[in-house]
């Protein structure tokens, strides 16, 4: 808990909501998995995993009053950065006196903080995952998922032991954007083999059980990337975060170990003075300016750990 002067700014009621709160369709909060941090840069180390996996034939016999053979890991290790992420805003005393309660004033303006740095942070993970660099794998699918009769089940089984075959693991995550999802959901062979002629449309949890994966996430999430003016004469557009061409699969787990691997993770470091990890500000009336004042913020920064542990799929050209 914040102590002293600066204690005195940080609305802790507010920023336990913020918490919990996410803007719809986002996806980020639930696939990247967060490491709290005790400071903000500092070194991680990583393990050569092929070590592990090597059989040597005879390593294992030991011969009578003999020591047995010794192995060894290597490692080595690398570093992350947490940035400030924030934003702020003001209102009048006169929209306080006249809003029906100056509580909920302010957990309005909180939210619009918070909606717009979390549009920002799934922004962020949706271009580590577009860039190619930061995958072990772009391939594009034979037969373009958006015909009815597309063998979707079969070339994504296919998929799956291609990343067994090429990692050691199985993957356990994948990301459908919603542009693309609608198509899997019509799909003759995925309707079929859950529903025969029954007719339904494959939930989450379905089309994850067809291909055995633990996790399949839907982001539904659309942006405005236009400036101002064009946003106040109406002159803009929505454009989906994670595109329409491209699903990821993945092996994504939070870091509870030394042995643990992950695609992509989050480091997060939280501020001493701040005492939360997304905080929200609210400063004294400003009786010069006649306003309040609010910020709200968090230290994180998001990384590429394994770019082996994920395969993007291009399955369509739209």
């Amino acid at each position: 808990m914040p102590t002293g002067g600066r204690g005195l700014h940080v609305d802790v009621p507010l920023s336990n909501i913020l918490i919990n709160r996410r803007v719809s369709g986002f996806i980020a909060d639930q696939f990247i998995p967060v490491t709290p941090v005790s400071k903000q840069s500092d070194l991680y180390y990583k393990f050569f995993h092929g070590e592990w996996a090597r059989v040597q034939p005879g390593l294992t016999l030991r011969a009578p009053r003999t020591i047995p053979k010794k192995v060894h890991f290597s490692v080595s290790s690398d570093n992350y950065y947490a940035p400030n992420y924030a934003l702020g805003t003001d209102w009048s005393a006169e929209d306080s006196v006249n809003a029906d309660s100056v509580l909920n004033w302010a957990n309005a303006h909180s939210g619009l903080l918070m909606d717009r740095l979390m549009l920002d942070y799934e922004w962020r993970i949706a271009a580590l995952a577009v860039n190619t660099s930061n995958v072990n794998t772009v391939t594009q699918v034979g037969c373009a998922w958006t015909l009815g009769q597309a063998p979707i089940v079969t070339q994504m089984l296919g998929y799956v032991e291609d990343f067994r075959r090429l990692t050691g693991m199985l993957p356990n995550t994948l990301v459908i954007p919603q542009a693309i999802r609608r198509h899997l959901i019509t799909n003759s062979q995925i309707c079929g083999m859950l529903f025969g002629d029954r007719g339904g449309i494959a939930s989450e949890q379905q089309l994850a059980g067809l291909i055995n994966i633990e996790r399949v996430l839907t982001p539904t999430i659309q942006v405005n990337t236009f400036g101002e003016q064009e946003t106040l004469n109406g002159s803009w557009s929505y454009a989906d975060v994670w595109g329409g061409n491209s699903i990821w699969m993945s092996h994504t787990k939070t870091l509870a170990g030394m042995e643990t691997d992950t695609w992509i993770n989050a480091f997060r470091w939280t501020d001493p003075e701040l005492g939360v990890p997304m905080a929200v500000e609210r400063f004294p009336y400003d009786s010069r300016r006649k306003s309040y004042d609010m910020q709200v913020g968090y230290y994180q920064g998001e990384k590429v750990v394994s770019r082996d542990l994920a395969m993007r799929i291009i399955v369509t050209s739209a």
